[in-house]
């Protein structure tokens, strides 16, 4: 059981012409004035701040024995509904939403004739903020009527935190749910014993709850049904029953399970030779056949993105205006495509979707580029060759060529270079560079030759190194027991934006070195089944996810700046 200090559970006259005469005499002169007077706001005394206050309930609040089919509860002052749709909560939940009205002070529930209230239970109707003043709004905070059916008021409360169990977020109006029937099925085809609702902070409350142990289960409900309709919705869950008696430090991580099935979301054909599949999900046993055509080998090239939910389809040297593709998942026909081509000519000369063998990304030279990085040249199409040409790269004003490390370049261009998540070719330098000294950056035309033919034009691209002062470095100490399977430490910025990662099967000491000045985190993995990522828990299998834990402190690293960190982290799951 996951454990966490801030949730627990807990039980506790004059006659009619004269009077008519007067009355016209008397607007006839005030309607003079009116006409001559300025227009000014008029004055006022103290603002009221004060909200509504209740003056009677009928039946009384906390009744007992209730078997009444309507409420009413008067005000002090005239009072509105804000909101209400939002803020109401019946817990238990009724099969049908009571009619709720207001009429001058009155507030008036009526029950559903079909509707019946659950024997020796406890309800509570909580308004929220809902119920305001007419003059300036104010709300009455959490109001709440509370009535029971039995000859006692439950009094058990269950209090806790719901938060994304990746990354620890939390969000607002996330169902937290309690059930007396322990099958698995209740959560799709029963409403909850009772329930509430998450608050900015992911906290819940859930007040009024009979003695006993209950399923816990929470969900972030897309159609505001109260039951679970598959993976489309987040669902999160407590390995065993809790006992509402018993304090319970209990934290429940929310996710997505993966999908059961396999579907392509979109396809695009937007330049010549290139189709990209998006799937829903990863998949190992993707196939494409072309149907009305027989390419010969080396023409069609597949290329995967890292988590294999999306696929780039390269083809090449066709003499068909269609082509048309099955798409195929092991054995299961996935789906049939056609694709109206574009010819390479007309490609060529096109202005939307020219056909042309390009460099994306380029260096600022106004910006320092980093001691320990690498030089990555991005192209919009693969690359199928490089040759032999003089690339190379130089100190600005030497005239002698880095022949060392223009060795190094090449060597690392024929065998390393990859195909990223989007389709492009990344081709890395790996060159030891001098601190803030400017470089520049020769590759001659036809160096590399892409999947169609074509080759690059001259790229000269000129920089300058950072200083060596400016990169501050971190000692880690990181205190943990050995793994069953291993974990995966990661520093990240604050927007979860990974600088670098280390596969740990226990406890160590790592060095990061050449770090901007800026403020950083580190989060660590349970990878169980050691694929390498964060895997999402299953409902039904009752598997959770992978835990994840982030370190409580704030680490900011400064320019010439060495920290040392120790980070003991429990292994509680």
């Amino acid at each position: 059981m996951k454990t966490f200090k801030q949730i627990s559970t807990n039980c506790f006259a004059s006659s009619a012409k004269t009077s008519a005469f007067s009355a016209v005499i008397f607007t006839s002169i005030i309607l003079f004035f009116a006409s001559c007077a300025q227009v000014v706001m008029p004055g006022g005394g103290k603002k009221d701040v004060t909200p509504p206050k209740v003056v009677k309930y009928t039946p009384d609040s906390a009744q007992l024995n209730f078997n009444a089919k309507a409420i009413q509860i008067n005000f002090d002052e005239f009072i509105q509904l804000k909101d209400l749709n939002s803020q109401l909560i019946i817990s238990p939940p009724l099969k049908t939403t009571p009619e709720i009205t207001v009429k001058s002070k009155s507030l008036n529930i009526v029950f559903d004739r079909k509707d019946t209230l659950k024997s020796n239970t406890t309800y509570c109707i909580s308004f929220g903020n809902a119920v305001q003043d007419i003059t300036e709004n104010n709300p009455i905070d959490n109001f709440k009527y509370i009535f029971s059916t039995g000859s006692f008021i439950d009094s058990c409360t269950v209090k806790g935190k719901v938060q994304n169990g990746f990354n620890h977020t939390v969000e607002k109006g996330i169902l937290v749910m309690l059930y007396s029937n322990f099958d698995d099925s209740v959560i799709y085809k029963h409403l909850p014993d009772y329930f509430a609702k998450t608050k900015e902070d992911g906290t819940f409350q859930i007040n009024n709850v009979k003695e006993g142990k209950y399923k816990l289960m929470v969900l972030k409900d897309g159609n505001a049904n109260y039951k679970y309709d598959g993976e489309a919705e987040n669902i999160g869950f407590i390995d065993a029953p809790i006992d509402v008696t018993k304090k319970e430090n209990i934290l429940i991580d929310i996710f997505q399970e993966t999908p059961k099935k396999l579907y392509l979301k979109k396809n695009t054909y937007d330049s010549y030779g290139k189709i990209v599949f998006v799937f829903n999900k990863g998949a190992d046993s993707l196939q494409i056949n072309p149907i009305n055509y027989t390419f010969k080998e080396g023409d069609v090239l597949l290329q995967y993105s890292k988590n294999k939910d999306s696929l780039t389809y390269w083809f090449r040297n066709i003499d068909k205006d269609v082509l048309k593709l099955q798409l195929k998942n092991g054995y299961r026909t996935m789906d049939t495509l056609e694709y109206k081509l574009l010819s390479k000519e007309d490609a060529l000369k096109s202005r939307k979707s020219k056909l042309a063998f390009t460099l994306l990304n380029n260096f600022n030279g106004n910006q320092a580029f980093d001691l320990n990085g690498e030089i990555k040249l991005i192209f919009n199409h693969t690359i199928e060759r490089i040759g032999d040409d003089n690339l190379y790269i130089k100190k600005m004003g030497d005239e002698i060529v880095l022949k060392e490390d223009t060795l190094i370049m090449k060597h690392i261009f024929r065998t390393n270079y990859s195909l990223p998540d989007k389709g492009n070719i990344i081709a890395p330098f790996s060159v030891k560079f001098k601190e803030s000294t400017k470089y520049h950056l020769f590759i001659p035309p036809g160096t590399f030759t892409d999947f169609f033919g074509m080759t690059n034009d001259t790229i000269k691209i000129d920089f300058k190194t950072q200083e060596e002062k400016f990169y501050g470095t971190v000692k880690l100490k990181i205190n943990i027991p050995k793994a069953k399977g291993q974990y995966i430490l990661q520093l990240m910025d604050d927007r979860e934006n990974i600088y670098r990662e280390t596969i740990l099967d226990a406890g160590q000491t790592i060095n990061y070195d050449y770090l901007h000045p800026q403020q950083y985190k580190l989060k660590l993995i349970y990878d169980d089944n050691k694929n390498g990522k964060w895997d999402t828990g299953n409902y039904l299998q009752k598997v959770q996810p992978e835990k994840v834990i982030y370190y409580t402190g704030t680490i900011t690293i400064r320019s010439n700046w060495d920290l040392d960190l120790e980070w003991k982290v429990t292994t509680d799951k």
